[in-house]
């Protein structure tokens, strides 16, 4: 089941006329996110590997909404070999999958639980996005954008990491990677208070 990014319904929607504007919900025109029954995943981003390196790491915001726990027990992609769920920043297996408590929000990040991706084989520049399915035991697979952040980046969008970035690639961004990944260069913002939530 592939779900939308949010931001482009909405474009889509104030393509449609002013007056259709008026109707659209708050929560509708907020960038990045994806809903899958209860769950909400917001700000999926992957840390690029390092030059000459094929590990790359998936983060993102999942919020349960619902009265259900729930876990997150795969993340596929053709362009991945192999992939590894962390408990936390110790990188302990996760058993069974990454644990998504009822009504709460669990936050993948470099310093908690996380998604080792190993053996990548493609991946499109810094900048970009990357298309990755999440598994979920109970609420099913969602296909997300998760954009593409330098490797040293500390969180979704780390504007001094994209900087470092493009100080040593400065031929990064001179033509469009193939396929049809969405460049996530205006969300260029710190998303660090949403981890409060």
């Amino acid at each position: 089941m592939i779900i939308k990014r949010r931001d482009l319904l909405a474009a889509g929607l104030l393509a449609g006329g002013a007056a259709l504007c008026a109707l659209i919900p708050a929560t509708a025109t907020r960038a990045h996110e994806y809903d899958l029954g209860k769950l909400t995943i917001e700000h999926p981003w992957v840390r690029a590997p390092k030059d000459g390196d094929t590990t790359a790491y998936f983060y993102a915001f999942v919020h349960n909404k619902g009265d259900v726990a729930d876990k997150l027990i795969a993340v596929k992609s053709p362009n991945v070999g192999k992939v590894a769920l962390h408990a936390g920043a110790t990188h302990e297996i996760a058993q069974g999958g990454i644990a998504i408590p009822a009504g709460k929000t669990t936050t993948l990040s470099p310093e908690g639980a996380h998604v080792v991706l190993s053996e990548v084989k493609k991946i499109n520049p810094v900048g970009w996005g990357m298309e990755l399915v999440l598994v979920f035991e109970k609420a099913g697979e969602v296909t997300v954008d998760a954009a593409v952040d330098a490797p040293d980046a500390k969180h979704a969008h780390d504007a001094e990491a994209l900087a470092r970035w493009e100080k040593d690639h400065p031929d990064g961004y001179k033509a469009a990677p193939a396929g049809e990944h969405h460049d996530h260069g205006d969300h260029h913002h710190d998303h660090g208070d949403a981890a409060k939530k």
